[in-house]
């Protein structure tokens, strides 16, 4: 349906800057996103996780944090984010090679679109490790992995007014 406001927190905001380090994201990845961006999964998740992902080390001068602890991440080193206007089931893995994408951020829906096109030569000659999102069906789980190669997938819920979100990390 149409899009619909809903009152977010500062301390949610706050809390999706560690959406993409949660699910196993590191500054090293490049995350593909063609979410829309008036959606807390495009901007939020999408956008402000790509920014929150960080380096962890010591604080100035070597020093370990209180009771020998490592510190948190002193200066969050963001990871590339590909945002792309619309998606394209039939330029994924193209724009993926060319990008080097190694993430991407779903809805379930456009895994679907992804098993549904026509197969080419080469779309198992990615970089992709990890598909993040919800809704996906089981069927095309299955689908998606057994034709796209052993990528990773990590099944989250969440309502942008909820306050409680689960992730699925075992499949």
């Amino acid at each position: 349906g149409l899009p619909k406001a809903a009152r977010v927190s500062h301390l949610k905001s706050i809390m999706c800057l560690s959406f993409y380090e949660l699910v196993g994201a590191s500054s090293s990845d490049v995350v593909y996103l063609a979410l829309p961006l008036y959606h807390m999964a495009g901007s939020l998740l999408g956008v402000v996780g790509c920014l929150g992902i960080g380096e962890r080390g010591r604080a100035p001068g070597g020093s370990r944090g209180c009771f020998g602890a490592d510190p948190p991440p002193l200066h969050p080193a963001g990871a590339t984010c590909v945002l792309k206007e619309k998606f394209s089931a039939s330029r994924f893995w193209e724009d993926c090679r060319a990008e080097g994408v190694t993430v991407f951020q779903y809805i379930g829906e456009l895994c679907r679109y992804l098993v549904n096109q026509p197969q080419r030569p080469g779309e198992r000659q990615h970089g992709l490790r990890l598909a993040v999102g919800s809704g996906l069906r089981p069927d095309v789980w299955r689908s998606f992995q057994r034709r796209f190669g052993p990528v990773r997938i990590v099944e989250t819920y969440g309502m942008s007014e909820g306050n409680v979100t689960l992730f699925n990390y075992t499949g």
